[in-house]
């Protein structure tokens, strides 16, 4: 089974050779998939949540966004699976956390926001993303989401990636 990281039509070829060439980390990672996942949109947030609980590798600053497909992308990456370094989490929370972000540029661009009276707090939609989190394998076995957030807590290095270009 392999794993994909994509590149957006607006990224060059030249951004996948980079890859290629030094590995796939958070530095190098695309940005149409980004890095860090719903934790990493607010990191102050996740670390008050995690409070201790947490392998000492799980950091979002430094994780990678991966798929299990590449959908109809022509740019991309595919690695193995090759750590136990994966988390599985609902991408569905993440999308929720994000309306915090678009509420906020709202309220800048026209002074106001729109999330509606009796929707989650950022704290509690946080909780729930931190309580979603799944190694990879359990996933696999369950596969309780239908939108999943695979996160690589790991750099994949460069004898492990194949490029969809020639």
């Amino acid at each position: 089974m392999y794993l994909y990281h994509f590149f957006g039509k607006y990224e060059s070829a030249e951004k996948v050779r980079k890859v290629m060439k030094n590995g796939l980390h958070s530095k190098t990672a695309s940005m149409f998939l980004g890095c860090g996942g719903g934790g990493g949109l607010f990191p102050d947030l996740i670390n008050r949540i995690q409070n201790g609980n947490i392998d000492e590798y799980l950091d979002f600053e430094q994780a990678v966004k991966v798929k299990f497909s590449p959908y109809n992308f022509k740019k991309y990456v595919r690695f193995p699976i090759f750590t136990k370094q994966i988390y599985v989490f609902d991408q569905e929370i993440t999308t929720d956390l994000f309306t915090y972000i678009e509420n906020e540029y709202m309220e800048e661009i026209e002074g106001r926001g729109f999330i509606e009276p009796g929707f989650p707090s950022k704290e509690e939609l946080m909780q729930r993303y931190w309580e979603s989190r799944m190694h990879l394998d359990d996933y696999l076995d369950k596969k309780p989401y239908q939108d999943p957030e695979i996160l690589v807590f790991e750099s994949i290095p460069t004898s492990l990636l194949e490029s969809s270009l020639k």
